[in-house]
């Protein structure tokens, strides 16, 4: 197995809150769009009806909470960037948002019939200690559930965004050291960690994503100005790597054209599980 640099949970920490509030109000308009098309999914997995409590850890700018909202569940979402909470509360004044830590839950014991966390796990530094926080908040017989990107080899996007930078760039730039970015994309991964903590009947699931860009030539610009490490990694190349990386992805993004524009296929995995 590689060895990973020591995380600095401090240091990972400002580093996320600074990049996603320079990038939220782009993140909101590119990635979350895109993220959210697992919405339902992830809310039929833990069972959101009228009147749940339902916990949306790392909720970004809203667009998960909304869908709770609507059928009519009472959310609270948490993020630590005050910028996506604003966002948040704009788009979905009906439910409470609040800035926040995953790994130090600012609630009771057993205070929710719900917890979802929507591409949030891979953002922590100590993704135990946030899963061990949702399980504490959970009540008994509770739900909760996480998505995660899968690797670049069942995911045509990021194999083409990372596929270039690792032919014409570097990927270990000057950032503050970063947990494994698909660890969670490892169904059997899931399930050890999840029943390590004590969650009990631990299930995973695949679900397709889609990329949606109008030209080839939007990709990287978009990925740039909407994520906070993807981004830097890719604006911290020298000019020549960054124009050959550019030029590979415009190359690649081509081959997905469609009628309606440029659609990357992707995926992620969904892990559902329950509190004893």
């Amino acid at each position: 197995m590689t060895a990973h640099p020591p995380i600095n949970d401090d240091a990972f920490k400002q580093f996320e809150r600074n990049g996603f509030s320079r990038v939220a109000e782009e993140y909101d308009r590119a990635i979350a769009q895109v993220t959210s098309q697992v919405n339902e999914a992830i809310l039929d997995a833990v069972e959101t009806g009228y009147n749940s409590r339902l916990l949306d850890v790392a909720c970004g700018t809203g667009w998960l909470s909304t869908a709770a909202v609507k059928r009519g569940a009472i959310v609270t979402g948490l993020d630590y960037t005050e910028n996506m909470i604003a966002i948040a509360r704009w788009r979905c004044p009906e439910a409470e948002f609040q800035v926040g830590d995953a790994e130090n839950l600012p609630f009771d014991s057993g205070e929710f019939e719900a917890i979802v966390c929507n591409f949030g796990i891979l953002h922590f530094p100590d993704p135990e200690r946030a899963i061990a926080e949702s399980l504490r908040v959970l009540k008994s017989g509770g739900r909760y559930a996480f998505t995660c990107w899968t690797p670049p080899t069942r995911n045509p996007f990021m194999a083409l965004i990372l596929g270039a930078v690792q032919t014409h760039g570097i990927i270990e730039v000057d950032l503050p050291p970063a947990p494994p970015l698909f660890r969670f994309g490892d169904a059997e991964e899931c399930k050890k960690v999840l029943s390590t903590s004590g969650f009990i009947s631990v299930s995973v699931s695949e679900l397709p994503i889609k990329w949606t860009f109008s030209t080839p030539q939007d990709v990287m610009p978009t990925i740039v100005a909407s994520s906070a490490r993807l981004g830097s990694i890719l604006t911290m190349q020298t000019p020549e790597q960054r124009h050959n990386i550019e030029n590979e992805i415009i190359e690649g993004a081509k081959k997905y054209a469609t009628d309606n524009g440029i659609e990357i296929p992707a995926s992620a995995i969904l892990v559902v599980s329950s509190k004893p």
